[in-house]
């Protein structure tokens, strides 16, 4: 690839980062629970019927782990969320390797300037 070649998939990735809207870590998972109450049917010995499901979204951030909970009502929008920040990882790291594909290059032909010189 060519230096330029490089910066146009560069550019075109900044443009992808610039359009994403909406993003959040983490992932989406269904949670059952036992309540307190002894008499519940969550407690029942032979049939228990757990309380749920509960929507929660587990995610790690500046190295703090922490969990929402999410209402089903918001469980699609979430979901484009997650994918935008999944989405967003990738591109960073495709920039990151044609950032480095760049300098390589870019010294490489540097180094030859001089020789020529």
């Amino acid at each position: 690839m060519t230096l330029k070649q490089i910066e146009e998939k560069i550019e075109k990735i900044k443009l992808e980062i610039s359009n994403i809207d909406g993003m959040r870590p983490g992932h989406l998972v269904k949670q059952y629970n036992v309540c307190g109450n002894k008499n519940c049917k969550c407690k029942d010995p032979k049939n228990p019927k757990k309380h749920g499901p509960y929507i929660l979204v587990p995610y790690t951030l500046n190295g703090k782990r922490s969990t929402t909970f999410i209402h089903a009502h918001y469980v699609g929008e979430v979901k484009k969320q997650i994918k935008n920040y999944k989405k967003l990882k990738s591109l960073i790291k495709d920039w990151a390797k044609l950032g480095l594909a760049h300098s390589i290059l870019k010294m490489k032909l540097i180094k030859n300037e001089v020789k020529i010189k």
